[in-house]
């Protein structure tokens, strides 16, 4: 029997919602407004509000400046008529030149749908809408990834996830709007609002209930600050036939926040006749106030963990809730031939915009396999990558829990972009899994679509060296691997197969490589066996089973291109390098001496520190150490692992890089990361706005949870941050907690004017600095400072790209306005901190 696919409901937005809001007025505060557009700039296109009508006139520009994987992009548009306030509006016929080219700004209409065609990657649509008073509305942009409201940015619905939208300002008069990152086509509609807090109707997420016992499960929800102010003294209820009663942690929200936010709930012995599901009432409470703020119900199905079902858990990348789906073997399946009956758990990853539950339906249960598909954060969320290849341990960790399957019985596949993933996990972590299976998979983003070049291309390129497959072929030649494609694939060439079967059957490869190309077959084909047969290839999944993870190798071989990433293999750690953004290999052998002593011999490049670990450290046997071909001091005492310098140590100093304190940049986006920002001095504080629209982003991207908390927060709490990442939004002059935060030894520094280097200081329009730096009052948690030393700064950076697959940003980098028409050209300085974080630069 075909399992193929989900029912719309499962597969769109998940249980039904009923949400109900009481009245409000908006927001007390007085906050600035925006300086108005000026009048008649675009008079032949004029929108009046409506509340829930697409907006239909517009002005449309084809791309003129280039997009793709680039950490720094030129943007003429927001050069010209978003970074300054106060700048003119486009008119029809107005022209810019960029780097593809000219192009002019033309009339466009909505179709019947309303929705509007936008040509070329980087494209813009304008409009103007009149607005009688001024108000807070729900923006629902579809198609785009960016809406632009008096120089504001906020988030789009790019994929069609069926996002409900975000709270954002209209002013009384004329408002001026820019819609960016088109897919095609957009719809904008505004929606009003009755209250300023809401449950969203949109992504709420929740388990499937597998016992009927007591128990407790994690459920995530989306929750709207429409008010000008900040909503204070916040928590959820839970309630509900079978439900116990339940009260989340208490949480802020700043004005015009919107967040993801995790609620554990508790269910008692499920209701007699309730075979099918258990309702949770969902109640949004605020301290003191006389009614509840918002109501939503949501519904937690009942299935039995025999099959294929649903799991959430609370991530400690973000705090926030996420699922995966997990598909037993079936002890009545046909019996298996030539296995040694130990049971496998497969990580199955999946391609993009296909969904965790169908991609997991795809699979026939078997008699000896375990199938965990973890979700990548979204359905096209990071290709695997950054966030999504955590995502994907962290799902490994809970299904190997629940499976109590063999760590050394773990395999990995995947299709389509989870084809490459499978290439992509595996080349970063070697003697993670027992064998390969990419379906259909892509080899790098170089290969596949490609990076734009640049002066910095081999700096951006070093910060994201995992992406390389090809350069991380030391790592997959000693990995089983069975590559599967078919010959009329019209979305991943079979190139891309035929290409990574050549480098990895060299006559120097360690392990079996097999290809198998399905004649005929398009993308996504299957054929007469059980499941889907792009996923499901029989010999395929005979040899996933043919192999387990090596135990205690006595040689050993790998690159790590990225400690952050990739840092163990078997019995060595590697702790630091000599030189960040480039890679490291190590090979290292390791003889049980017949005389007692273990003779342990390692040859590298490019490594300045490293441990050994056990097996190869065993208590009670001496340990002779060669590095390079030198006899290091201290032979036979096993109690020192570590080793720098051409000695054993105790260990790393206090404060130095090591795998889990250190750069590039993303390296911060974990540890349940928060968002700092300076005190606002309104609801459209250039700085909030920054933050707002980067955890709107980490929102839709990555499911993801990103609380924003002012400095007067965090000096009144700093408990509320302790062993967390931060990521620091301000100055020196304008965060208070700067100096709680940032060391005083940091050699970098941001302040109102200005941006000192070690010395050297850098000034000018929009300059600004992103670094990342360990904590000064946490030796664990690192602080990623992304700072403006202007307000013309915290308007530029919506270019950046640091939630973006593919795209790497160094230790630190230094940049101004320059790079909305220069790219790298804007850059005036970018590099590495070494291992005792003094910065070493490429630029």
């Amino acid at each position: 029997m075909k399992k193929t696919t989900e029912p719309d409901s499962q597969r769109r937005g998940r249980p039904c919602i009923a949400l109900l809001c009481a009245g409000f007025a908006l927001g007390s505060l007085a906050f600035a407004r925006k300086t108005p557009p000026q009048a008649g700039s675009l008079e032949e296109t004029g929108n009046s509000f409506v509340s829930g009508e697409p907006l239909a006139h517009w002005l449309v520009l084809e791309g003129v400046d280039g997009r793709g994987r680039r950490p720094f992009r030129a943007d003429r548009v927001l050069a010209r008529h978003l970074l300054d306030p106060a700048a003119t509006l486009p008119r029809v016929g107005d022209e810019l030149t960029g780097e593809r080219g000219s192009s002019a700004w033309t009339l466009a209409e909505a179709n019947a749908e309303g929705h509007v065609s936008v040509r070329g990657r980087g494209g813009y649509a304008h409009a103007v809408l009149e607005v009688p008073t001024a108000r807070v509305v729900l923006a629902r942009l579809e198609g785009a990834t960016t809406l632009f409201v008096g120089g504001t940015p906020a988030v789009g619905d790019v994929y069609g996830y069926g996002q409900e939208g975000v709270g954002v300002r209209l002013q009384a008069g004329t408002n001026a709007l820019f819609v960016t990152g088109v897919r095609g086509s957009f719809r904008l509609t505004l929606v009003d609002v009755e209250s300023p807090l809401s449950i969203s109707s949109a992504g709420l997420l929740a388990p499937d209930r597998t016992v009927l016992g007591p128990t407790t499960v994690v459920l995530g929800l989306t929750v709207h600050n429409l008010s000008l102010g900040p909503q204070l003294g916040l928590s959820l209820a839970a309630r509900g036939a079978g439900v116990l009663p339940t009260v989340g942690e208490p949480f802020e929200l700043q004005p015009l926040e919107s967040r993801r936010v995790p609620f554990a709930v508790a269910l008692g012995e499920a209701v007699p006749g309730s075979d099918e599901a258990t309702v949770v009432e969902l109640e949004l409470r605020q301290r003191r106030a006389p009614a509840i703020s918002a109501r939503a119900s949501i519904t937690v199905p009942h299935r039995s963990a025999a099959g294929l079902h649903r799991r959430t858990f609370v991530s400690a990348i973000d705090g926030s809730a996420q699922e995966f789906v997990l598909l037993p073997p079936d002890p009545a399946a046909p019996e298996l031939a030539d296995t040694d009956g130990e049971p496998r758990l497969l990580l199955s990853l999946h391609g993009a915009s296909v969904h965790a539950w169908n991609q997991g339906a795809s699979y026939a249960a078997t008699r000896d396999l375990w199938i965990a598909v973890p979700t990548n954060r979204r359905p096209f969320g990071f290709d695997w990558q950054d966030q999504g290849r955590l995502d994907a341990y962290e799902v490994l960790a809970r299904a190997l829990e629940t499976s109590g399957v063999a760590r050394t019985h773990v395999v990995l596949s995947g299709h389509s972009m989870g084809g490459h993933g499978t290439w992509h996990l595996g080349a970063n972590d070697p003697d993670g899994f027992a064998a390969l299976g990419p379906s259909a998979g892509w080899r790098s983003f170089d290969t596949y679509g490609g990076r734009p070049e640049g002066e910095l291309r081999e700096l951006w390129h070093g910060a994201d060296a995992a992406s390389d497959t090809e350069a991380l072929l030391t790592n997959l030649r000693q990995l089983p691997t069975y590559i599967l494609h078919s010959d009329q694939d019209e979305s991943v060439p079979v190139a891309e197969a035929l290409a990574m079967h050549e480098l990895l059957s060299e006559v120097d490869a360690e392990v079996e490589v097999e290809l198998h190309v399905e004649e005929g077959k398009g993308h996504w084909w299957d054929g007469p066996a059980p499941g889907a047969d792009c996923l499901t290839w029989p010999p395929l999944l005979d040899f996933l089973r043919e192999h387990t993870i090596p135990v205690a190798p006595r040689s050993i071989a790998f690159r790590t291109v990225d400690p952050g990433v990739d840092a163990v293999h078997h019995w060595l750690r590697v702790e630091q390098l000599e030189r960040y953004g480039e890679a490291a290999d190590v090979k290292a052998t390791w003889k049980i001496g017949a005389d007692g002593i273990d003779r342990i011999h390692v040859h590298s490049e490019n490594l300045r520190a490293w441990t050994l670990l056990p097996p190869a450290l065993t208590p009670g046997r001496e340990v002779e150490l060669r590095w390079n071909g030198a006899v290091l001091d201290g032979t036979g005492a096993t109690a020192l692992a570590t080793v720098t310098g051409g000695r054993r140590i105790e260990g790393l100093a206090e404060g130095e890089k090591r795998p889990t304190l250190c750069g590039p940049l993303k390296r911060a986006f974990d540890r349940r990361f928060v968002l700092v920002v300076p005190q606002p001095r309104t609801a459209d504080d250039p700085t909030l706005e920054r933050a707002r629209y980067d955890a709107g982003v980490w929102r839709y991207r990555g499911n993801g949870h990103a609380p924003i908390l002012t400095d007067e927060q965090v000096l009144r709490r700093p408990e509320q941050v302790r062993g967390r990442n931060v990521i620091l939004y301000g100055n020196a002059d304008t965060n208070a907690a700067w100096e709680l935060l940032v060391p005083a030894t940091c050699p970098l520094r941001v302040e109102s004017g200005r941006v000192t280097l070690d010395g050297a200081t850098f000034s000018g329009r929009g300059v600004g600095a992103l670094f990342v730096h360990p904590r000064a009052d946490d030796d664990e948690a690192l602080v990623a400072v992304l700072a403006g030393a202007d307000d013309v700064h915290e308007r530029l950076v919506t270019t950046l790209a640091p939630f973006v697959s593919g795209v790497g940003y160094p230790d630190f980098v230094v940049f101004d306005a320059e790079v909305l028409t220069a790219g790298d050209g804007g850059v005036r300085a970018a590099g590495w901190f070494d291992a005792t974080w003094r910065p070493v630069r490429a630029r």
